[in-house]
């Protein structure tokens, strides 16, 4: 009786011992940093697999569907956006600025977002560009969906960075979003 007794406390001691090691390793916080056409790099979490199928215009798309988890970065230079302005008569409206593009950009998300609660703008760098950084809630499509946006400005272009998830995984995921935003770097 003595030996199955000193058994099951090892087999309870070995158990015990894998689970406070799998808690320990926070799985899914390992990164990956990607890297666009010498443009820019961002570093996202290892489980995100590469898509095509979330924004034709983005020059970033990552996704993990089954954890509702997903991110596009939408490059345009200055130039480009110089030409918009003209072509569509805004320039008295929106300067070629961070704060310009992300108006502009932002009128535009908010259009296709219903119930939308937007929080404060906040004016921050990111790798010593200047960046303005929100997060929105609100209903797309009938989902209730939680967005992390960046708005950065390097030398020759804008970079925009939209995370998003549902509204009920925000606090399980917003710290990885936030990590996304500040962790972009013009090469």
């Amino acid at each position: 009786m003595g030996k199955l007794k000193e058994w099951t406390m090892k087999k309870i001691t070995i158990l015990l011992m894998i689970i406070l090691l799998l808690n320990s390793c926070q799985i899914g916080d390992e990164q990956q940093t990607v890297t666009i056409e010498n443009k820019y790099s961002v570093s996202i979490p290892s489980f995100l697999a590469k898509t095509s199928e979330l924004n034709d215009d983005a020059s970033l798309q990552y996704q993990h569907a089954w954890k509702e988890f997903y991110i596009i970065i939408l490059d345009e230079s200055k130039t480009d956006m110089q030409k918009v302005l003209d072509d569509n008569n805004l320039t008295e409206t929106y300067s070629n600025d961070i704060k310009g593009y992300s108006d502009l950009s932002l009128n535009g998300f908010e259009k296709g977002i219903s119930s939308s609660q937007k929080f404060e703008i906040i004016d921050t760098l990111v790798n010593n560009m200047p960046a303005r950084l929100l997060t929105i809630t609100g209903r797309v499509e009938g989902i209730d969906a939680f967005y992390s946006l960046a708005f950065i400005q390097g030398k020759e272009r804008y970079y925009q960075i939209m995370a998003w998830t549902l509204s009920s995984k925000e606090y399980e995921y917003k710290d990885k979003m936030n990590r996304m935003m500040y962790s972009l770097k013009e090469l």
